[in-house]
């Protein structure tokens, strides 16, 4: 993995690795936190290794001292991480979300998947 693999990159669906692209606060604790990607992500390593960056960096925030002022403790029942995707992204992307919802839930949140970009 290359420094260019998790540089901003304006021209790539997943262009900024290092800020949270949406976080909504629930009023009774926790906090809806969403990867927006509208545009297809391909399959190449290059995409996978930023898709998984992206979802590692909120698992980090959601560790925060800021998160626990704003949204509580976060748990898998209140802290969701929804990734709106592209349904036209490769299968792939989908496949290593889907491989990671476990990893995501013992870091403290549920990993969800949305292909309804309305």
């Amino acid at each position: 993995m290359g420094d260019e693999t998790y540089q901003i990159d304006h021209d790539h669906p997943i262009p900024d690795l290092g800020v949270i692209d949406v976080n909504t606060v629930k009023n009774g604790g926790g906090s809806d936190l969403f990867i927006v990607i509208a545009d297809p992500l391909s399959g190449d390593r290059r995409s996978l290794e930023r898709l998984l960056r992206k979802v590692e960096v909120y698992l980090e925030f959601i560790k925060t001292d800021q998160f626990r002022r704003e949204s509580g403790v976060p748990t898998p029942k209140n802290t969701s991480i929804i990734v709106k995707i592209n349904r036209d992204s490769d299968r792939l992307a989908f496949d290593l979300l889907e491989r990671n919802k476990p990893w995501v839930k013992n870091n403290g949140a549920t990993l969800v998947v949305d292909t309804d970009l309305k």
